[in-house]
């Protein structure tokens, strides 16, 4: 158990992943080497896997398909069908969200479909000042190893104009479905590629 912890938090093995995977992936596409499905890409999965997606994250876990740093992706413009993130943007420094978005829209096809669910940062605030002193953790981050840590906090107001300044469109407000909206106030938006980056 121990040796497949060191496996998995490794972070000279991490820094190593992030450099070799993604250029694998890079070769495969410049080889016109193509999966048998759509892509369909779980950005910061964490420890859940998702089934008929690729399930990338920043460090290597159980669940993870591929170890990449999510904010460049190394698929080929107008290939990824669907991009689902549950519970990262807020991992994010808050100046690179914009750009990540636009990476996202660039490697998606068009009408591709993108879903975000994170903590909402509204709801979390006006909870804590009705003295739930749980809501510091949805807040700040738990903290438990490096990069588990709010940077920047969203509500559904200012994530459709960073959405809509990356070039999405149809942007909707959905009921939150990933696990952790039974702990916090989440929310959930899903859009679609339009025509400008």
């Amino acid at each position: 158990m121990k040796l497949e912890q060191a496996w998995h938090n490794s972070s000279l093995l991490n820094t190593i992943r992030r450099t070799i995977e993604p250029e694998i992936v890079r070769l495969r596409c410049k080889m016109g080497i193509k999966n048998k499905r759509p892509l369909r890409l779980h950005l910061g999965c964490g420890n859940q896997h998702i089934e008929g997606y690729i399930n990338i994250d920043f460090r290597k876990t159980k669940a993870t398909d591929l170890v990449c740093d999510i904010v460049k992706l190394p698929y080929p413009d107008n290939s990824v069908e669907l991009i689902e993130t549950y519970h990262v943007i807020e991992h994010l420094p808050r100046h690179d969200l914009p750009k990540t978005l636009k990476e996202w829209h660039r490697i998606l096809t068009p009408a591709g479909k993108l879903i975000i669910e994170c903590p909402d940062f509204d709801a979390d605030v006006r909870e804590y000042m009705g003295g739930n002193e749980k809501r510091l953790g949805s807040i700040f981050g738990l903290q438990r190893y490096p990069g588990d840590s709010h940077l920047f906090g969203y509500n559904f107001e200012r994530l459709t104009k960073l959405l809509k300044d990356a070039g999405f469109e149809h942007i909707q407000r959905r009921e939150p479905q990933d696990y952790h909206a039974g702990d916090e106030p989440c929310l959930r938006a899903e859009c679609i590629k339009g025509d400008k980056p």
